[in-house]
């Protein structure tokens, strides 16, 4: 990624702005070329959940990670912990048509509200590999923000493998046009922002980020940063829009 040089002062927020999203869209029509799989795959997934409180059935899920391989199954085995969440600890996987699962994920991490569906169960390419990768709720935090268990497929192992990088991300959409990962957070009720990031080596990279910081109702100063030079820099400030 070719460096953004930071002016000698403060950059306008448009200028700056425009110059990241030129810069972010020319890269991600280089990184769409490491693309393996289908990207045009639209996942689509359902799930069967316990009947009720007293019914400890696990939740069974069924969806497919791209458009010609067999469907997969996916049963959560769970529990209520201490505080009336719902803790997934174990998920057998299985492909349609056989018996025995696949693969086995132990220490499964997730505990979700007993109201969230299925532990926010997801199949989605949170890697823009083209294969849809598995995510459950690890835990909710501090105000918006939301932690995930995250299990990116690995078709050379046939494999859901973990990601610890991204387990570290609160709240992250993926944006398959730019192949970014946007991360909103707030750490406290007068600071919070957007971090950007990219894949690199199979790892996340933080390339962006915009700090809004409140000093009262109608004052509020946005901090930007960008990675230069292999580390995140302040580059410059702005009103928060």
């Amino acid at each position: 990624m070719a460096p953004v040089m930071a002016a000698s002062g403060p950059a306008p927020a448009g200028t700056h702005v425009e110059g990241v999203a030129a810069e972010a869209a020319a890269n991600a029509d280089a990184r769409r070329e490491y693309v393996r799989g289908d990207e045009t795959f639209q996942s689509s997934y359902t799930c069967i959940a316990p009947s009720g409180a007293a019914d400890k059935a696990p939740i069974v899920c069924e969806g497919r990670i791209d458009p010609v391989s067999p469907e997969l199954y996916f049963s959560l085995s769970w529990r209520l912990d201490e505080f009336g969440d719902r803790a997934v600890d174990t998920v057998h996987i299985r492909r349609k048509g056989e018996v025995d699962a696949f693969q086995t994920i132990a220490d499964v991490g997730s505990r979700a509200a007993a109201q969230i569906p299925n532990n926010g169960f997801e199949l989605i390419d949170v890697n823009f590999d083209g294969y849809h990768d598995l995510r459950l709720i690890a835990e909710g935090t501090a105000g918006p923000n939301v932690l995930y268990r995250n299990w990116l497929w690995a078709p050379d192992e046939e494999a859901f493998v973990g990601n610890v990088a991204l387990d570290e991300i609160v709240s992250p959409e993926f944006d398959p046009d730019t192949q970014e990962i946007v991360s909103r957070w707030r750490s406290s009720a007068a600071e919070g922002g957007i971090d950007i990031y990219i894949w690199e080596d199979g790892q996340t990279v933080l390339i962006h980020r915009e700090t809004d910081s409140y000093a009262g109702p109608s004052a509020c100063t946005r901090t930007f940063f960008d990675r230069i030079d292999g580390e995140l820099r302040e580059t410059g400030t702005g009103a928060c829009g």
